[in-house]
């Protein structure tokens, strides 16, 4: 609105005439002035200005009234099943289960450590596993420092293939589970080449990269950014 705050107090009218259209230009000083059909556009400007003006109204409006629905609204309410005693909660199953009940179902659902792998762990994460590389260590304590649920190398099925995804990860605001592949030597091409044959399967399977799928990499010169695990983790997982 502020682009018209020099704009004259002129309001445009519109009549009609044989179903043709005739355009007057009116302020409170003047009487209404006939606008010619070539001079039109120069009253747009008024037209304009009123219509949104008007449109101003409706949006402060509507504010106002999401406003005062957001005041009293609270989706939590339907998740008090926890303060519940626990004798109760045997009897009962909730309509939507609290954030606590479903991330314990999502761990049971999506167990960790399934690789046998014979390498065993050598790195020890804040929650205590132990994994591969000092990189999947930083992954892990930075999933936990968000407190972002997660289970190290859980199984999955890719078609016909069984693989184990370095992290199943979960978005508990949208109870949505993602997987998490850190490439570690992307420098390597025999390493690179699999492991690109990985994504692209992961892929052909419904997980898309960016979408269902999370990847970080690091080569020789080119470790591992912890910046941008974070950024990840606050775009796809909070």
């Amino acid at each position: 609105m502020a682009r018209y705050k020099d704009l004259p107090n002129s309001h445009v009218y519109i009549s009609y005439s044989n179903g043709s259209p005739q355009y007057y230009l009116k302020s409170e000083d003047k009487p209404r002035q006939y606008v010619k059909r070539k001079e039109i556009r120069n009253i747009a400007k008024y037209a304009q200005r009123d219509y949104e003006k008007e449109m101003n109204k409706r949006l402060v409006l509507l504010e106002k009234k999401l406003t005062h629905f957001l005041d009293w609204y609270d989706i939590e309410k339907i998740k008090e099943y926890d303060y519940y005693s626990p004798a109760k909660r045997a009897l009962i199953k909730p309509l939507v289960p609290s954030d606590y009940l479903f991330t314990e179902e999502w761990y049971k659902e999506h167990p960790g450590m399934q690789n046998s792998f014979p390498e065993e762990g050598m790195y020890q994460t804040n929650r205590g596993e132990m994994v591969r590389s000092k990189s999947e260590k930083i992954i892990a304590d930075a999933l936990d420092k968000y407190k972002v649920p997660y289970q190290y190398e859980p199984v999955l099925e890719l078609g016909y293939n069984t693989i184990y995804p370095d992290f199943a990860v979960l978005n508990l605001r949208t109870r949505k589970t993602l997987y998490w592949e850190h490439l570690g030597i992307v420098s390597d091409v025999e390493y690179a080449t699999k492991n690109f044959i990985k994504i692209q399967n992961y892929e052909k399977n419904g997980y898309l990269l960016g979408k269902d799928l999370i990847t970080t990499m690091e080569s020789t010169d080119l470790p591992i950014d912890i910046k941008l695990v974070e950024q990840k983790i606050k775009e796809f997982l909070l």
